[in-house]
C-alpha cells in the first residue's frame, strides 16, 4: 500500500477541498494528506465544479463565502451530477453559517468553523468516512444486484449453451472487475447422451490471458487452475487461491450435480460484498444452464417431460424469490413489503374461495408487484419529504415498468397484468391506464388491498405508520372509491386475526424502516 511521506498508509479516501483562500487550502490539504487521505485543492469554485464532475470524490470539505459563487450554490451544482459524495461546509464566523434549511436540502453532512485546529472537523470528517464505508457496501450490493436483474431475463431464454455461456462471461467481468476471467461448462454431467443431444463435452470461453480455445485452456493454464478448480468443486464452495490470484465459483446444480466453474483473477482477496455478489449469480446461472441443458434434453428424449416440468417449476420460485429479494435490495425501507403483500393477498383470495391458479397469481404477483421500483431513482425512492409532481410522475411509471421487466419470461406472463394494474382504482382514477371496477384484474384489486394496507402500517422514510384502528377506518373510507367494497368487507374478516398474522410475519420487519421521518401526512401511501 502506497505510503506519503510522512509514512502513514492512504486509507482509499478521495477529498477534494476548495477554498478560495490559499493559506487555508495548503494548511488543510497538508493536514489530511498527513493522515492517509487522497487529497486534490482548488481556489476557483467554477473551476472546482469541472473537476467534481470529471472524478468522483468522496468528501468535499468546502469554504461558505467565497467568489464567484458560495458554496451553498456549488453543492447545488454539485447534487445535479453527484449525489454520493459527502459535503461539509466550511465558515468563518458562526453568524455566517448557511441556514439550516440549506443544510437539509442540500444534503449536507455538517459544517463548522475555520480554526487553526482542526479537531471538530477531523471529527465530521472521520464520521463521514464510516458513514462513506458503510454506504459503499450498500451501493455495491445494490449496484451488484440490479445487475444480475438485468442479466436473468436472458439467462432464461433458452439459448444454446455456447452462448448462454459468452454471456455469463460478460456478467462475471462486470461483477469481478477482472479483464482475466473464464467459464466452464460440462454437459455430461446432466446430459447422458452428448452425441445425441449435440452438445460438446466441454463448453469454454475466456477473456484477457483465458481468451484461447479449450485445447489451449487446457495445456497452458489447466495445470495451474486444476487444484483451485479442483477444492472448489470438492468443497462446494468459492475458493481464493491467493499465491495465483484465482477466484474459482462452482457452477451447483441438483443433488450436487457440477454443472461447471467459472474463475477470475483477482489483484487482492476478494471482499465479504463480491463473494455474497457472487454466490447469487452462481444460483441464478446454475439455474438458467439447469434449465437450458433440460430443455436440449427434452427435445432429445420426450420420454422425460415430467421431469423438465419439475426443473422448470423449481427454476419459477427460484428466481420468483432472487427477483423479490432485488426489489427489497433497491429500496432499504420497504424491505419485506412484498411478503407481507403477498401473504395479506393470498389470505384474502383464499377467503373468498378463489381456485387454486388464482391462489398462484397472487401469491406470485403480491412478491413482484413492485419489481418496476428497480427503474425508478434512487433519489426519488429515498427522498425524506413530499414528491414533486416530476417526482411522482417517475414514481407512477413503475407498475408499467414491472409488467415490461416481466414479460421478458415467459414464465410470469400470467402476472404482468396483474403488476401493471395494482395501482388502479375501483372509481377509474388510477394509474396507469385508469380502468375501473371489474376491469381491474381480480388479482389486482386483492393486492391493491394488501399493499395499501401494509403501507398504512408500516414506517416509511416520509412518514411514520397508521396505527390499526386509522388503517381499518382508511381500508373503509376506500371502499367503492380506492378499493372494490366486498373484497373490502372480505379483507376485514381476515384482519380479525391480526394478532396472530403480526407474529407470523415479524422475520419480514428485521432491520426494516431505518431513517427519518418527515411531517408529512398519511395521504399517500406507495
Amino acid at each position: 500500500m502506497r505510503k506519503n511521506r510522512a509514512g502513514k498508509e492512504k486509507n482509499g479516501i478521495q477529498m477534494f477541498i476548495l477554498d478560495d483562500d490559499r493559506n487555508i487550502l495548503e494548511a488543510l490539504s497538508a493536514n489530511f494528506r498527513s493522515k492517509g487521505y487522497e487529497v486534490d485543492t482548488q481556489d476557483n469554485p467554477l473551476e472546482a465544479l469541472v473537476q467534481m464532475e470529471r472524478k468522483h470524490y468522496d468528501i468535499l470539505i468546502l469554504d461558505f463565502i467565497m467568489a464567484p459563487i458560495c458554496g451553498d450554490e456549488v453543492v447545488a451544482r454539485l447534487r445535479k451530477f453527484d449525489q454520493r459524495i459527502c459535503v461539509i461546509m466550511l465558515t468563518g464566523h458562526k453568524e455566517l453559517a448557511p441556514p439550516l434549511n440549506t443544510v437539509r436540502e442540500l444534503e449536507i453532512q455538517g459544517y463548522c468553523e475555520k480554526s487553526s485546529r482542526y479537531d471538530q472537523l477531523e471529527l465530521l470528517v472521520e464520521s463521514s468516512v464510516k458513514s462513506i464505508r458503510h454506504m459503499n457496501t450498500i451501493y455495491q450490493y445494490q449496484d451488484g444486484l440490479s445487475s444480475i436483474l438485468s442479466s436473468i431475463p436472458h439467462l432464461h431464454q433458452m439459448l444454446p449453451v455456447e452462448e448462454l455461456t459468452q454471456q455469463v462471461l460478460v456478467e462475471l467481468k462486470r461483477l469481478t472487475r477482472s479483464a482475466d476471467c473464464f467459464v466452464w461448462v460440462k454437459p455430461d454431467e446432466t446430459l447422458t447422451d452428448l452425441a445425441e443431444a449435440e452438445v460438446p463435452k466441454d463448453i469454454y470461453c475466456g477473456a484477457g490471458r483465458f481468451e484461447k480455445s479449450f485445447l489451449k485452456f487446457e495445456q497452458e493454464d489447466y495445470v495451474n487452475v486444476i487444484e483451485a478448480v479442483r477444492r472448489s468443486i470438492q468443497d462446494h464452495r468459492i475458493l481464493y487461491q491467493e499465491a495465483q490470484g484465482l477466484l474459482v465459483v462452482p457452477l451447483l446444480g441438483k443433488k450436487e450435480v457440477i454443472l461447471g466453474v467459472m474463475g477470475a483473477t483477482l489483484e487482492k482477496a476478494p471482499e465479504d460484498t463480491l463473494l455474497d455478489l457472487l454466490l447469487v449469480y452462481a444460483e441464478q446461472v446454475s439455474t438458467a444452464l439447469h434449465n437450458t441443458l433440460l430443455k436440449i434434453l427434452l427435445d432429445a428424449n420426450n420420454k422425460q417431460l415430467t421431469r423438465m416440468n419439475k426443473r422448470l417449476r423449481d427454476s419459477y420460485m427460484q428466481t420468483v424469490e432472487a427477483m423479490r429479494q432485488l426489489v427489497d435490495a433497491k429500496d432499504l425501507y420497504t424491505r419485506g413489503h412484498s411478503d407481507r403483500v403477498s401473504f395479506y393477498a393470498v389470505a384474502l383470495a383464499k377467503t373468498i374461495h378463489a381456485d387454486r391458479r388464482v391462489v398462484h397469481r397472487v401469491r406470485t404477483a403480491g412478491l413482484l408487484h413492485d419489481i418496476g421500483k428497480i427503474g425508478v431513482s434512487d433519489a426519488i425512492l429515498s427522498k425524506p419529504d413530499k414528491l414533486t409532481e416530476e417526482e411522482f410522475a417517475c414514481i407512477k411509471k413503475h407498475p408499467a415498468i414491472g409488467a415490461k421487466i416481466l414479460s421478458c419470461m415467459d414464465m410470469f406472463c400470467a402476472v404482468g397484468g396483474i403488476v401493471c394494474a395494482h395501482h388502479e382504482r375501483y372509481d377509474g382514477t388510477g394509474y396507469p391506464n385508469g380502468l375501473k371496477g371489474e376491469e381491474i384484474p381480480l388479482e389486482a384489486r386483492m393486492i391493491t388491498i394488501a399493499d395499501s394496507f401494509d403501507a398504512m402500517m408500516s414506517d416509511r422514510h416520509y412518514r411514520k405508520k397508521l396505527s390499526f384502528e386509522k388503517a381499518v377506518s382508511q381500508l373503509k373510507e376506500g371502499k367503492g372509491s380506492q378499493f372494490d367494497a366486498q373484497l373490502v368487507e372480505e379483507f376485514l374478516k381476515v384482519l380479525e386475526n391480526y394478532d396472530a398474522i403480526v407474529a407470523e410475519l415479524q422475520w419480514t420487519y428485521e432491520e426494516n424502516q431505518r431513517g427519518r421521518y418527515g411531517n408529512y401526512g398519511t395521504e399517500e401511501y406507495i
